[in-house]
């Protein structure tokens, strides 16, 4: 059994006191003419006092990241994906709660937040992807789960197809799996199946699948945060958020064949007022991935992280702590 000493357990003690206190009242974004769903909460510090290292990548690009929490728990380390044109303060609730138990690892995207945008040109998903197995081969971490939000959730999908054994699970916030959101579009795997619902079964090998079919285009993404007051290269802010918003125009670019390969228990998430990302790719993930589960979060958008923290790290410590005999949870 791990003892903890009394300097930890009152660190402890204190993140646990001060999660608390913040969810005691109103959050400090709240607007009484606004719904929930279209506020902008801002960003907040990392309970280490935002400090971080940096991984010089045989690729010459230099990517910023922290960690910290309890690192001796039994509990699998957690891997923190923020959303794109971000930074890993984006989630510093979900941080900042987990690691009370357990360790959890945060990294600025490539180009993005701390992490500068030189020595490469081009944003890819799979360079994400292979960014952040540098970085778990770098501090001797052999498997995580993944909690991403939006950009940071598609990683964390990648993740999961690409690197299977390097994954216990993936919860993932405001995913799509279309850059244009054409595929499914109105033929959404759910509500268009045979029975109208998540109908997935043994027999079906965990997916559902659509009896119907037409297309439909994406929303616009916005992007409410700025990365002037992070980034070492503050000028190439604008180029950098051009960079992203070209890779959305393309990526990512997975069918029900491409989700068929991942193997370890995922929740697909979203808001139940997102705007920026269409209800049919969370229906698309959910349907696809074997056996994965659904959760809609209510009166929240694509922020819901931030709009809602309180329910957002109950439910994704929830998911954390199931039980797995697989892809099938067991009680």
């Amino acid at each position: 059994m791990q003892i903890l000493s009394f300097v930890n357990v009152v660190n402890l003690f204190q993140i646990f006191a001060s999660t608390v206190i913040a969810a005691s009242g109103p959050s400090s974004a709240w607007n009484a003419s606004q719904p929930r769903w279209e506020w902008k909460p801002p960003a907040g510090p990392l309970l280490n006092a935002n400090r971080g290292r940096y991984l010089n990548l045989s690729s010459g690009v230099d990517l910023w990241y922290t960690s910290f929490g309890y690192t001796q728990s039994p509990k699998t380390p957690v891997l923190i994906l923020h959303g794109g044109n971000g930074n890993s303060n984006q989630m510093f609730n979900q941080a900042n709660y987990l690691a009370i138990s357990r360790q959890v690892i945060l990294q600025d995207t490539r180009g993005q937040g701390r992490s500068p945008y030189s020595n490469f040109t081009e944003f890819h998903y799979d360079d994400f992807t292979r960014d952040a197995i540098a970085l778990l081969d770098h501090l001797n971490i052999q498997k995580v789960a993944v909690v991403g939000w939006s950009d940071g959730a598609i990683t964390g999908l990648d993740l999961a197809m690409n690197y299977s054994s390097r994954i216990e699970r993936v919860f993932a916030h405001g995913a799509n799996v279309q850059a244009n959101m054409s595929i499914p579009g109105l033929d959404d795997p759910i509500i268009n199946s045979d029975t109208g619902s998540l109908d997935s079964s043994i027999d079906t090998h965990g997916t559902t699948y659509s009896t119907k079919g037409n297309l439909t285009a994406r929303a616009a993404d916005t992007d409410p945060y700025s990365c002037q007051s992070l980034s070492p290269l503050p000028e190439r802010c604008g180029a950098m958020s051009q960079g992203v918003q070209k890779m959305w125009a393309t990526e990512p670019n997975w069918g029900p064949e491409a989700l068929s390969q991942i193997k370890c228990p995922v929740w697909s998430v979203d808001g139940d007022h997102d705007l920026e990302v269409q209800r049919n790719q969370a229906d698309a993930i959910a349907a696809w991935v074997p056996f994965a589960g659904q959760l809609i979060l209510p009166q929240v958008g694509h922020t819901a992280l931030l709009e809602d923290p309180t329910f957002f790290d109950f439910v994704t410590e929830y998911f954390l702590d199931m039980s797995y005999d697989g892809q099938l949870p067991y009680y």
